[in-house]
């Protein structure tokens, strides 16, 4: 069992009443390809060359150009949609959920021209925001508009321009991809959907990540300094943080699972908001379980922060790995700091 200094918050885990399963998931990944040769504005250090090669694990990402979070977020949106076998118009509610911004709006949010774009004329929408971890708490907070009965059918959303929005003259740059993913939830039969939760929360230390407004290079292509809303990390925050980013992930994973009285290797498949190879393969070995069970897209689409759990989902879906009846856990974790994870039994 994970320490319990590892806590940050005393909240307790929930198990849902009501059955709500993912009936429906989608993905949208921009079609140019980056490769770690492209990023021609880094000069690495051979400590970062070898982080990257032994650590990192990511080969290439996607960048998303001329297309906006919320373009890609619609076409995610728009897949979760038919996979799930329903029509637009029966959606009541659209959560949206993304770190990325644009300094030319940064209020109102973009859910509602998500929800008008979509055509969910039934539907409302709202934005959740809660920084890295944001697709979880947007996932349990539309799991809980259905099982409340306040709502039949809630889309989640989330898309995500990162690549363009970091400072492409340092490793980090390397580390991050851009992409869309998306969830159509409904209440499913007794014993599937949700069957658990748990979501902690504490300032500490000090704040690992963020978005700011600043000048820098972005993208790898670009030569010339822009103002935008970047991505940004504090330095030497890996090593400061490390020790704790690798144990509060699997800390609320057993909280989770503990309130169900299951063990970690009674679920099926795992899927991280993948950050790096290295940090995934650490919460597999604290949870205590075989990194095979671990769903990732790592190599080839990089960190592609909230809406990362969403992607993965979508290529285990493809890939045929997930099946009904089989248990799926997901967990992410915050860098200020937030944390979740929520078990579900795969009902499609």
């Amino acid at each position: 069992m994970i320490d319990a200094k590892y806590c940050l918050s005393n909240t307790k885990p929930v198990i849902p009443s009501v059955p709500v399963g993912i009936i429906g998931v989608g993905s949208y990944l921009p079609p140019q390809v980056v490769k770690n040769s492209d990023f021609t504005n880094i000069k690495l250090s051979a400590e970062e060359l070898s982080f990257l090669e032994n650590q990192g694990g990511n080969r290439e990402r996607r960048w998303a150009g001329s297309e906006t979070y919320t373009d890609m977020a619609i076409k995610a949106a728009k897949n979760a949609v038919e996979n799930a076998g329903i029509d637009i118009l029966e959606v009541d509610m659209v959560v949206v959920t993304h770190i990325s911004r644009d300094i030319k709006q940064l209020t109102p949010p973009n859910s509602v021209l998500i929800q008008t774009v979509l055509g969910a004329r039934n539907a409302t929408a709202i934005n959740v925001d809660q920084g890295f971890t944001s697709w979880m708490y947007a996932l349990i907070t539309g799991a809980s508009f259905v099982a409340s009965g306040f709502y039949k059918t809630v889309l989640v959303v989330s898309g995500e321009t990162i690549l363009g929005n970091t400072d492409s003259t340092i490793m980090k740059s390397m580390l991050v991809g851009d992409g869309a993913g998306a969830f159509v939830l409904r209440r499913t039969e007794p014993g599937y959907g949700m069957l658990g939760y748990h979501m902690m929360s504490d300032q500490y230390p000090d704040i690992a990540a963020g978005v700011r407004v600043e000048t820098a290079v972005a993208a790898p292509f670009d030569t010339e300094e822009s103002l935008r809303a970047y991505f940004t990390i504090a330095p030497n925050s890996f090593q400061r943080d490390f020790p704790f980013v690798e144990n509060f992930l699997p800390y609320s994973v057993h909280q989770c699972l503990g309130a169900l009285a299951m063990n970690p290797d009674e679920v099926d498949h795992y899927i991280f908001a993948q950050k790096i190879d290295w940090i995934n393969r650490r919460w597999a070995a604290n949870v205590g379980v075989d990194y095979s069970k671990v769903h990732e897209t790592i190599a080839t689409t990089a960190c592609v922060e909230t809406s990362s759990i969403p992607i993965v989902t979508s290529d285990a879906q493809q890939k045929g790995k997930l099946k009904k009846g089989d248990l799926v856990l997901f967990a992410d974790l915050g860098s200020n700091w937030s944390v979740a994870s929520a078990l579900f039994r795969w009902c499609i």
